[in-house]
């Protein structure tokens, strides 16, 4: 492997330039859902949602985002030396992510908090049916007996691709209680054991999209050597178990459901 013997000679301004250019620019992440997220609070004069005249009205069932597990990704340049590790530490500050040492991995790695307007949760198969009944059904005792407001401001997810036929029909009743704008299926499965950071991209194949003004969904082909065998009736399927109840409440929000490609930052 080459090395550039002069680079310590080079103005600390053009060192950090090029070290900062060694960072990956980090687009939003995935994050794996677990239970036990809602917690009950009521809410207060000052929120939006309060409602002087109806005490009941005002309990609120909050997702607490601070409950799913950070991811982590691994920084090679953390360890070169002072100056590089301060060029990570100033990347590390603009994107919010805490600095640890991973006992798992026996280096220093950053976390990464999810983020509720930014971030997208990986349902896996087997925390799908808890993801849907969790409002319906919470862990936490405070919600027994009292009536609460569900809004969950959850707005993507992502379920596997070998999953996604199984659970059309159970869409509707996410909808109940998750008004996505997204939902996303990758092709390649993800292990939910331990939890690196991945970010995801449009595989460029075919997707439907929630049409407001016309009340309908809408399917744009895209290239159809991506798509795998059934991909194009799946979304047929998993729009027509929507459009008659987003038709009836006249849905505004939009959605879209596509295939992605995950990839480890």
């Amino acid at each position: 492997m080459s090395t550039f013997s002069l680079f310590p000679q080079l103005p600390a301004e053009i060192r950090s330039q090029i070290w900062e250019c060694a960072l990956p620019g980090l687009e939003p992440g995935v994050h794996f859902f677990r239970a036990g997220c809602w917690t009950p609070r009521y809410l207060s004069p000052s929120d939006d949602e309060y409602e002087p005249d109806a005490v009941d009205d005002n309990r609120y069932a909050k997702f607490d985002n601070t409950r799913i597990n950070k991811t982590w990704l691994a920084v090679s340049i953390i360890d070169v030396n002072r100056e590089a590790r301060q060029a990570a530490l100033r990347w590390a500050q603009g994107y919010q992510l805490q600095l640890c040492f991973l006992q798992e991995q026996q280096e220093l790695v950053f976390l990464r908090h999810y983020s509720l307007e930014k971030d997208t949760l990986y349902v896996t198969p087997g925390r799908w049916e808890r993801f849907l009944q969790e409002l319906m059904a919470p862990d936490d005792m405070r919600f027994m007996n009292n009536m609460f407001s569900l809004s969950s401001y959850i707005d993507r997810i992502v379920i596997p691709d070998s999953f996604f036929e199984e659970a059309i029909p159970t869409l509707l009743q996410m909808f109940q209680t998750h008004d996505l704008e997204a939902l996303e299926t990758p092709l390649e499965p993800v292990s939910d054991d331990f939890d690196p950071s991945y970010q995801y991209e449009p595989c460029g194949g075919a997707t439907v999209s929630w049409n407001s003004e016309l009340q309908r969904f809408d399917f744009e082909a895209g290239n159809e050597e991506i798509d795998r065998p059934g991909w194009h009736q799946l979304l047929n399927q998993a729009a027509q178990s929507l459009v008659k109840s987003f038709a009836a409440c006249r849905r505004e929000k939009e959605l879209s459901i596509m295939a992605v490609r995950l990839y480890k930052v």
